[in-house]
């Protein structure tokens, strides 16, 4: 059992926006899991300097809208770190976020009402 660990909270216009993920820095071999309100989007996947684009609908009220890291290994350079760019429309975030053998990062998603 890991602790997630909240990165960001972030409201936005949209109920559905795209998730892009990178390794961060060096490119190390780093593999993880994307959970998104306890549904797998993807497991074993290796992060690249190539885009890994998912596509998630976030759900309105006070709904839960959880994305969360899971590190399946930590590569060569521990922690396993991602860059992970978020499209909200034309808003752009950019979050680096990391994931160890104790912790999940985490982002969570608000609609604005």
């Amino acid at each position: 059992k890991r602790n997630d660990e909240l990165v960001k909270e972030i409201t936005v216009d949209h109920d559905s926006i795209s998730v892009t993920l990178y390794d961060n820095g060096d490119i190390d071999g780093d593999s993880i899991t994307l959970i998104y309100n306890d549904k797998i989007l993807t497991t074993h996947q290796r992060l690249t300097d190539k885009p890994l684009t998912f596509f998630i609908k976030i759900k309105p009220g006070n709904n839960r809208n959880e994305l969360l890291m899971y590190a399946e290994n930590l590569g060569s350079i521990p922690p396993n770190t991602a860059l992970m760019i978020i499209h909200d429309g034309e808003k752009r975030y950019e979050i680096n976020i990391k994931s160890t053998e104790k912790t999940n990062g985490s982002v969570s998603f608000k609609l604005r009402e």
